[in-house]
């Protein structure tokens, strides 16, 4: 619906969704470390389907535009995760990264020291948008996504050029408040509309 819409009026660049249902195994599929507490740990397995064959498969169905440039993984909470790893292991496919309200936490934040490994690699992705709110029982990992966004800028990322950082304020861990700022993250990671 926020695609249709945003897209409709020109707010952002018409694209193709692809949204992979997720399963009971969320948070194996979703996380790039094994835990004590979570398990999880099958991040690779699912990046390695998305790169190898979800992505080559709509490329074939699809009158995509298959570029790193216009390629955008976005996910929110596990899938804002999943989705910076994807970013980080996989520049060459995904080039713009979005993470809605992203699990930071994970594994005493083992994704900021994947970021962090980012300095040594020549291919780093394009555009990265980083959100969270600052409400609810969590707070919604505020203070973790800030540290997320403030490892990109420590990579070089620019606040509005290369690194968009949003804080819902009074936002809680919900898909509600995700609908909400899903278009101006697709405004970052995709463009205007024509």
């Amino acid at each position: 619906e926020t695609m249709n819409r945003t897209a409709n009026d020109g707010f952002i660049a018409e694209a193709i969704v692809v949204a992979p249902e997720n399963t009971a195994a969320r948070i194996d599929e979703y996380t790039p470390t094994n835990t004590t507490q979570y398990g999880g740990g099958k991040g690779a397995d699912y990046l390695r389907f998305l790169v190898e064959e979800l992505k080559p498969a709509v490329d074939g169905e699809y009158r995509t535009l298959p570029s790193r440039e216009r390629t955008v993984v976005i996910g929110s909470s596990l899938g804002g995760l999943i989705s910076v790893y994807a970013g980080v292991q996989k520049p060459d496919v995904f080039g713009n990264i979005g993470a809605m309200s992203p699990s930071t936490w994970w594994d005493n934040r083992w994704i900021l020291g994947s970021v962090a490994g980012l300095r040594a690699s020549p291919l780093r992705p394009l555009k990265v948008y980083v959100d969270s709110g600052n409400a609810g029982t969590s707070m919604d990992d505020v203070t973790n996504t800030a540290a997320l966004a403030q490892a990109w800028r420590d990579r070089g990322y620019a606040d509005d050029a290369t690194l968009l950082y949003v804080v819902q304020n009074g936002a809680s861990h919900s898909e509600t408040f995700w609908a909400q700022r899903l278009p101006v993250a697709l405004r970052f990671l995709l463009g205007p509309g024509r």
